[in-house]
C-alpha cells in the first residue's frame, strides 16, 4: 500500500522536473505556456545563461513586459519585445500554440499579441545570440526575433533592406517612440521622426550615403552587425562601410548592443562580461553626435527645446510653456498664452501685451517674415504691435518673427541670440524658477532656460 500512494508524488515530482527543463534548456515544446506573476522564472534561457525570454515588471508591480534580456547583467537590460511594447497583468500568460506561435493574452483570455500564423511547429528555442527562434516539423525557422526586431539589434544580428527598428517612449515606457531606423530599398541606412498622428516617416535627419543610384551594385545591401561588436553596410558588390567612427573597437570580452534609444541617437553600448567592479554599459559611437544641432531631428516636440548635455540630448519646455503630457519629456508644449487678432488684443498692443527675453535659444524655422537689417528695439516692436507674431528672435543685426507652434528648438549658447516669447500682462509668465518639464527636479537645470534680468526683476517687482 505505501508503494502505491507514492506513484502520485513520484509522477508529480517527474512532471515538475519536465517543466522545471523547459524553462531551463533554452527550448519549450508546443502547448508550453508561462503565466505572468511577480516570482514568475524565465520561460527559457539561452544554453550559456546570457539570455532570458519571459515577463518582465515594468513601470508598477503590475505591468509586465514580455521580453527578452540580458540574464547576467544585474539591471536585466532588455533588448526585444513585441511590436508596440504591450504591458499586461498579473496573471497573463504567453503560450507556443500550434499553428498560431507565440501567443500573450491577458488573464481574461484575450489576445494582446502573437508572432503570426505557423503551421505544424515542433517547438521554441533561444540559442546564444539573444535570438529567439520557433522551429517547425520539417526542422526549419519558422520565425525569429531578430527578424522582428524592437529598438536594439545584437550581434550576429542582419537587417535587410526595408528593416525597420522603432525607438520606445521612455527608458521605461515601451510604448512605440517618435525615432525609426530604417535600411531603405535605395541602400540608404536613415533615421527619422515620425508623424505624431499618421505615424507617417519624416525628412531623415541621418543619412548614411550608401545609395548609388547610376549603379545599384554599389548601393547598400544589409546593415550587419557581427559577432565581434563591428557594424557596417555590406554593399551588393561585397564592399564593407564601416558606421563607427570613433576607431576600434574595446579589446576584452565584452556584451554589444546597439539601440535606437527613445531621444532618437542610434548608439552602440559595450557591458564587461565579468567585471571586477560596479559596470554599467559605455557608448562606444553614436549617431548623429549632436541630435540637437541636426536638421529635421524634431529631438524635441512642439515649442519644446534640445539642451545637448552630457553628449545626450534634453528637453526643456521655456517658461511660459509647459508639457502637454508630463510624462513625456521630449513631447509638445502647450503655451501658457496664444497671441490672438481679436478686438481688445491687438489693438492695445504694449497696453496688454509685454514679452519674456530668453538667451541662446532659437527655434530655427517657423518664421514668417525675416527683417534684415534690424535693431533690438524695431525687432521687439515689430512683434510686439503685429496679431500673428508670438516670438521674435535676434541675432546679428537681423529680426525673425515667428508663429505658433515652433519647431526645432535649440539652446546654443555659443549663438548670441535673443527670443521675446509674447504674454498676455494680465497673467503674466510662469513663476521664476519653476520647473516646466514637470521630470527634473534640480536647480541647474530649472535654469539653463532663463528669463532677462530685466524683465524678471520687474516681474518679482510687480508681484
Amino acid at each position: 500500500m505505501a508503494l502505491v500512494s507514492l506513484r502520485p508524488i513520484i509522477f508529480l515530482t517527474i512532471l515538475l522536473h519536465f517543466v522545471a527543463s523547459q524553462q531551463t534548456n533554452g527550448s519549450v515544446s508546443v502547448g508550453a505556456s508561462l503565466s505572468a506573476t511577480p516570482d514568475a522564472k524565465p520561460w527559457i534561457s539561452s544554453s550559456s545563461g546570457e539570455f532570458a525570454f519571459g515577463f518582465q515588471q515594468v513601470q508598477g508591480k503590475d505591468n509586465f513586459l514580455l521580453s527578452i534580456w540580458y540574464e547576467k547583467i544585474p539591471e536585466k537590460t532588455i533588448i526585444w519585445y513585441p511590436e508596440g511594447g504591450p504591458t499586461v497583468s498579473t496573471g497573463s500568460k504567453v503560450g507556443l500554440v500550434d499553428r498560431r506561435g507565440l501567443v500573450l493574452c491577458d488573464p481574461q483570455g484575450k489576445e494582446i499579441w502573437s508572432s503570426g500564423s505557423i503551421s505544424d511547429l515542433a517547438y521554441g528555442y533561444m540559442n546564444d545570440t539573444g535570438n529567439f527562434m520557433i522551429v517547425g516539423s520539417n526542422s526549419r525557422n519558422v520565425w525569429e526575433s531578430f527578424d522582428h526586431p524592437a529598438d536594439t539589434i545584437l550581434p550576429s544580428q542582419v537587417m535587410a533592406r526595408g528593416g525597420v527598428i522603432n525607438s520606445k517612449m521612455g527608458k521605461t515606457n515601451f510604448a512605440g517612440g517618435r525615432f525609426q531606423l530604417r535600411l531603405l530599398q535605395d541602400g540608404n541606412l536613415v533615421l527619422n521622426t515620425l508623424d505624431t498622428f499618421s505615424g507617417s516617416p519624416a525628412n531623415a535627419y541621418y543619412t548614411s550615403g550608401t545609395r548609388d543610384s547610376s549603379n545599384s551594385t554599389n548601393s547598400g545591401f544589409q546593415l550587419v552587425f557581427d559577432a565581434t561588436g563591428y557594424m557596417y553596410i555590406l554593399r551588393r558588390n561585397g564592399e564593407r562601410v564601416g558606421l563607427n567612427t570613433k576607431g576600434s573597437l574595446p579589446s576584452g570580452d565584452y556584451y554589444h548592443r546597439a539601440t535606437l534609444d527613445s531621444d532618437g541617437v542610434f548608439t552602440q553600448y559595450y557591458y564587461p562580461k565579468n567585471p571586477t567592479e560596479a559596470a554599467s554599459w559605455k557608448v562606444i559611437w553614436s549617431v548623429p553626435e549632436n541630435i540637437c544641432a541636426t536638421k529635421d531631428s524634431k529631438a524635441c516636440g512642439l515649442n519644446n527645446v534640445c539642451i545637448f548635455d552630457d553628449n545626450r540630448p534634453n528637453c526643456e519646455c521655456p517658461l511660459g510653456f509647459s508639457l502637454l503630457d508630463p510624462n513625456i519629456p521630449y513631447g509638445d508644449c502647450k503655451p501658457d498664452f496664444t497671441p490672438s487678432c481679436d478686438e481688445g488684443e491687438s489693438d492695445h498692443g504694449g497696453d496688454v501685451l509685454d514679452f519674456i527675453e530668453l538667451t541662446n535659444i532659437d527655434w530655427p524655422s517657423s518664421d514668417y517674415v525675416h527683417m534684415n537689417p534690424s535693431n533690438e528695439q524695431t525687432c521687439r516692436t515689430s512683434c510686439l504691435n503685429d496679431c500673428f507674431c508670438a516670438v521674435a528672435i535676434y541675432r546679428d543685426s537681423q529680426c525673425w518673427k515667428k508663429q505658433l507652434p515652433l519647431a526645432n528648438g535649440k539652446k546654443d549658447p555659443s549663438q548670441n541670440v535673443k527670443a521675446f516669447l509674447k504674454y498676455k500682462k494680465i497673467d503674466g509668465p510662469s513663476g521664476p524658477g519653476e520647473n516646466k518639464s514637470g521630470t527634473r527636479e534640480n536647480t541647474s537645470r530649472r535654469t539653463l532656460i532663463s528669463v532677462g534680468s530685466s524683465l524678471l526683476s520687474a516681474f518679482l517687482l510687480g508681484m
